[in-house]
């Protein structure tokens, strides 16, 4: 048998387990089975502008905060966005000492 019809095999393999794992829990799972609670307002149904903020918008913005935060103190010290490239005549390490 040649390497890529075993890679193949193993990866096939690994898929339908995976596959199966993942449609067996699907099917398995239920609906929740608990009600609200004595006291708690019953809440309305979700809109889509609700949800679309929930998956896509706050998700962005961390992001867009986080890089920012990581960013901003090598720009203010003049480093810039991009790694700049070492100049022709510098290297990158010093030389090695010998011992």
């Amino acid at each position: 048998m040649s390497i890529l019809t075993r890679l193949l095999g193993r990866v096939a393999a690994i898929v339908a387990a995976t596959t199966t794992v993942v449609v067996g829990s699907v099917l398995v799972a239920g609906p929740a089975g608990a009600s609200v609670p004595v006291g708690w307002p019953v809440s309305d149904k979700m809109t889509g502008l609700h949800l679309i903020t929930l998956i896509v918008f706050i998700p962005v913005i961390l992001a867009v905060v986080i890089s920012a935060l990581v960013l901003l103190p090598g720009v203010l010290r003049g480093e810039g966005l991009i790694p700049k490239s070492p100049k022709a005549g510098e290297d990158a390490q010093p030389p090695a000492q010998p011992h």
